[in-house]
């Protein structure tokens, strides 16, 4: 009676039960403590390379800001107005009997501020910039006004190759004002001219800031 009592065995039973699942649980416990200790580890690298990443990230910023300075200086530099070329122009447009007194040159910049265009969804903003605006004058005189040099000279100067591109047209230079009046050349008596000003406007150039 005492080998087939139930309550003996029920607790040989529960006992070897409890011991399972103490067992189990402190398995649990080993595998979270290691978990952790992967886990901490995996956090460490990770910052580690958020780190390295961060000043990675940082230089290509610096990197970037700097091209795109550089590319802006470049871009001054290349794209600047330069006036030899249009000296070294003039120069091969020049007829017969028709002497440039004066030359005047004029480079201007205009602030142009930022501004915001449209409203809701379609507002854009269009930056500020610097507008270019650049124009040249020719004062002359027509030696044999009876010849009409001074249309010869103006077509010479609105159909020559370099003006044309510049000018973005084919016909850039007018008159500005009225021819001048019949006069004596002092140095020869014997000859008279007129005075005349050619005048031309180069498209704008905008400088973004």
């Amino acid at each position: 009676m005492r080998r087939k009592n139930p309550v003996k065995r029920g607790i040989w039973v529960g006992s070897f039960l409890v011991c399972v699942v103490l067992l189990w649980i402190a398995k649990l416990q080993l595998d979270i403590s290691w978990e952790k200790h992967a886990c901490n580890n995996i956090e460490t690298e990770w910052k580690n390379k958020m780190t390295k990443y961060s000043a990675v990230t940082n230089e290509q910023v610096r990197t970037a800001e700097v091209e795109r300075k550089l590319a802006r200086l470049d871009y001054l530099s290349t794209n600047r107005f330069l006036w030899a070329p249009i000296l070294n122009a003039l120069q091969k447009t020049m007829v017969d009997n028709v002497q440039v007194t004066a030359l005047k040159g004029t480079q201007a910049f205009v602030k142009e501020e930022g501004r915001d265009v449209g409203a809701g969804v379609k507002k854009s903003h269009i930056p500020g910039a610097m507008i270019e605006k650049v124009s040249l004058s020719i004062e002359a005189k027509d030696l044999k006004p009876g010849d009409q040099n001074y249309t010869k000279f103006k077509e010479s100067l609105c159909t020559f190759d370099f003006f044309a591109r510049r000018l973005q047209r084919r016909d850039g230079f007018v008159m500005d004002g009225i021819l001048g009046p019949l006069t004596v050349d002092p140095v020869d008596p014997a000859r008279q001219f007129v005075t005349f000003t050619l005048a031309s406007h180069f498209p704008e150039a905008r400088r973004s800031e």
